[in-house]
C-alpha cells in the first residue's frame, strides 16, 4: 500500500509515523509506503509559521504530546510555539521520519487514477512530478488562508495586516494607536502584547462576546489566607478532570441527553463567580456571550487570561453585599495593571475618509462606552482566524466538511482522510490527530473490531450560521474514537494491573497513553506514563477545583445518573422480554 500524507504539521507527522509502522503492531501486513509533502522548508506547520513572539500553547504538554514521546518531567506544563516545534522535530529523528518527509514541496493537484487509486501532481525543485498512492491524508497546515473579513474603508488605515504576519512587539511601533480585530486566543495575546508595549491605546473588537476559561485550575485567597508556595501550581485543567462516568461508562440516554452537558456548564460559570464575582468568565466583567449562545455545548473556551484584568478595568462595579461576603470567604488575587486598559467594542463596520473606526450598534456597555471614544488607528491587526481550502483537490474528491464518518472520511470514500479538521471547545488537536490517523489506518487495513456506529453526542451544537461548524468535546470524541478501535480498558482490565493503575484511570483525564494500554495499538511504555507523569495530574490537583469538583461531584453526579438509566431500562428490558415470551405461550 502506498500513502501520501500532506502537510508537516504535528497531524501529517503523527499520521506519518502511525503509517510507517502499522506493521509492527499488525504481523503479516506488508510494509507501508508513505511519503509526506510539505511546503515550507521545515516542519512545524502553524506552531512554527504563523507563531508570534512570545506564542505559548493554550494546552498542557501532559494532553498535547504524542502518547509514545512524552516530554520530560521538568518540562513547564505549557510550551512556547518555540519549544513544541522542537518537540515536532525530535519526534521525527525519535521515529526517522526525515527520510521520508518532502520539504519545500507543493502538492498541485490530486486526482483518481485512471483505473484506481490517486495520483498526486507536486512542485519540487521547479519540477512537477507524480506520485500514484492509494490514498491520501489531508492534514492540517496546507492551503490555510488568513481570513480577512470585509470591511469598508480599510484603505483609510495606514496598516493593515494579519496575525499571521505579526511576529514580534516592535511591529506596534512606539506610541501607536493599535486596533485588534477579534477575541479568540490570538486576539487576547496580541492585545495583552500591545498594551504592555509603547503603544498609545489598545482596542480589542469582538463579535458576540467571549469566556475567559483558565489554563490551570486557580489557587484563590481562602479566608485571607493566600495559596501556599508549592514547587508546582495547580493542575491544567485539560488534564483535570475524571473520565469516570463521564465518558467512561455512561449511559447512552444519559450522555446524548442535556444533562451530560449541564453539569460541565455550571461549572464553567460558577468556577468563575466563586472566585471573582462575574459569570462570563474568569474575573471577566464585559464582554460576555450573548444568552442565547452561552453554553458550554455551544462555545469554544477562551484560555489565553492575561489580557483580561486590562479589558475588565473599567468595569468593575462597586462590590455587591454578596461579593462582599463571597470575597471574605474565597477571592481571586488582584491583577494591578498599572493603570493601563484595553478598550473593549463591538465588530467594526466601516472606516470613514478620515481613519475613524465606526462600529456596530449594540446595546451592549462596551457599545456604549465606545461612543465616547474616538478609534482612529494607526495599525489594524486581524485575528479573525483561517478559512480552510483545498484547491488541488479534483471535483471527484470530498471536503473536509463532507467527512461524515467521524469528521475523518467520507462515508464509501475512505481513501481520502482530513486528519486534524476538528476543533476542541476545550482540549487540544494534535492528541485528536493522534486517535484519527489511529482509526483511519485500522479502516485501511480492514482491521476495524466492528461496523462504526453513527455517533454525534461529541460535537458542540453549532448555531447554524457559525463559521465554525466542525466543533467537539476533546474527553468525548477521544473515548469515542477509542471505543471504535477496541483500544479503551475495561474496568476488569484496570483491576488486574492493581489499585493504583484502577484509580489513575479512572480519575485521569482521556489523554492518549490511556489508549495504548489495550487494543490493536498497544504500547509497552503505556502503563508507565500512566503510572508516572498521568498519575501526578491526579495527585497535583488542590483547593476548592482539586478533586471534589473535578472528580467526586462529576463521579456522583453521572455515576448516579448512569446507574438509575441501566437500572431503569434493564428493568424495561426484562418486563418486555417476559411480556414477548407469555405472548408467544399464549399464541401456543
Amino acid at each position: 500500500m502506498r500513502v501520501a500524507v500532506i502537510g508537516g504539521g504535528p497531524s501529517g507527522l503523527v499520521t506519518l509515523k502511525y503509517l510507517k509502522t502499522a506493521h509492527e503492531f499488525f504481523p503479516g501486513t506488508e510494509l507501508i509506503e508513505a511519503k509526506l509533502f510539505e511546503a515550507e522548508n521545515s516542519v512545524g506547520g502553524t506552531f512554527k509559521y504563523r507563531a508570534y513572539e512570545g506564542a505559548e500553547l493554550v494546552s498542557s504538554r501532559q494532553l498535547t504530546s504524542f502518547s509514545d514521546f512524552r516530554c520530560s518531567s521538568d518540562t513547564p506544563d505549557f510550551l512556547t510555539a518555540e519549544e513544541y516545534t522542537r518537540y515536532l522535530e525530535d519526534y521525527c529523528k525519535e521515529f526517522d521520519l526525515l527520510r521520508f518527509i518532502h520539504l519545500k514541496t507543493s502538492v498541485t493537484k490530486v486526482e483518481h487514477g485512471e483505473k484506481s487509486g490517486n495520483v498526486v501532481h507536486y512542485l519540487t525543485h521547479g519540477q512537477e512530478t507524480q506520485y500514484h498512492c492509494d490514498a491520501v491524508a489531508i492534514c492540517s497546515g496546507l492551503h490555510v488562508q488568513p481570513n480577512i473579513p470585509d470591511i469598508d474603508g480599510l484603505e483609510n488605515v495606514p496598516m493593515v495586516i494579519h496575525s499571521s504576519d505579526f511576529k514580534e512587539k516592535k511591529q506596534f511601533g512606539v506610541g501607536k494607536d493599535v486596533l485588534i480585530v477579534g477575541s479568540g486566543e490570538t486576539g487576547m495575546d496580541l492585545a495583552y502584547m500591545a498594551v504592555t508595549s509603547d503603544t498609545k491605546s489598545v482596542t480589542l473588537s469582538h463579535r458576540d462576546g467571549f469566556h475567559c476559561g483558565l489554563k490551570r485550575a486557580p489557587d484563590p485567597i481562602v479566608f485571607g489566607q493566600k495559596p501556599a508556595l508549592r514547587k508546582k501550581p495547580n493542575v491544567p485543567y485539560d488534564v483535570g478532570a475524571s473520565s469516570l462516568f463521564d465518558t467512561a461508562y455512561v449511559h447512552p440516554v444519559l450522555r446524548d441527553s442535556p444533562l451530560a452537558w449541564g453539569y460541565w456548564d455550571k461549572f464553567a460559570k460558577w468556577t468563575a463567580w466563586v472566585p471573582t464575582g462575574t459569570s462570563p468568565g474568569y474575573d471577566q466583567w464585559i464582554g460576555g456571550v450573548s444568552p442565547d449562545r452561552y453554553h458550554a455545548s455551544r462555545i469554544f473556551f477562551n484560555k489565553s487570561t492575561h489580557a483580561i484584568p486590562y479589558i475588565s478595568a473599567p468595569y468593575h462595579p462597586t462590590p455587591s453585599l454578596i461579593n462582599k461576603i463571597r470575597a471574605s470567604i474565597i477571592d481571586a488575587p488582584i491583577v494591578d495593571t498599572k493603570g493601563c486598559h484595553i478598550d473593549l467594542a463591538p465588530w467594526p463596520q466601516a472606516v470613514d475618509s478620515s481613519g475613524i473606526v465606526h462600529f456596530t450598534e449594540t446595546d451592549r456597555p462596551e457599545a456604549q462606552r465606545m461612543k465616547q471614544v474616538i478609534c482612529k488607528p494607526d495599525m489594524i491587526i486581524f485575528a479573525s482566524g483561517y478559512t480552510q481550502s483545498f484547491p488541488f483537490l479534483t471535483a471527484s474528491y470530498p471536503q473536509f466538511g463532507e467527512a461524515n464518518i467521524r469528521n475523518i472520511w467520507k462515508e464509501r470514500d475512505e481513501s481520502v482522510a482530513f486528519i486534524g479538521f476538528v476543533r476542541p471547545s476545550f482540549g487540544a488537536i494534535p492528541p485528536l490527530s493522534e486517535l484519527q490517523a489511529q482509526l483511519w489506518i485500522l479502516n485501511l487495513l480492514q482491521r476495524l473490531p466492528a461496523p462504526l456506529l453513527k455517533e454525534d453526542h461529541y460535537r458542540l451544537h453549532a448555531h447554524p450560521r457559525a463559521r465554525i461548524q466542525y466543533g467537539i468535546d476533546h474527553e468525548s470524541y477521544a473515548y469515542q474514537l477509542a471505543l471504535d478501535m477496541g483500544s479503551a480498558p475495561s474496568f476488569s482490565q484496570m483491576l488486574d494491573r492493581g489499585l493504583k493503575m484502577t484509580l489513575c484511570w479512572a480519575l485521569s483525564a482521556n489523554v492518549n497513553p490511556k489508549f495504548r494500554m489495550v487494543g490493536p495499538w498497544k504500547w509497552e511504555g503505556a502503563e508507565g506514563v500512566m503510572m508516572g507523569e498521568v498519575w501526578e495530574t491526579v495527585t497535583r490537583r488542590r483547593g476548592p477545583w482539586g478533586h471534589f469538583t473535578m472528580s467526586v461531584l462529576p463521579i456522583l453526579y453521572f455515576g448516579i445518573l448512569s446507574a438509575f438509566f441501566y437500572v431503569v431500562f434493564g428493568v424495561w428490558e426484562i418486563a418486555l422480554f417476559v411480556w414477548k415470551c407469555m405472548m408467544a405461550s399464549a399464541d401456543y
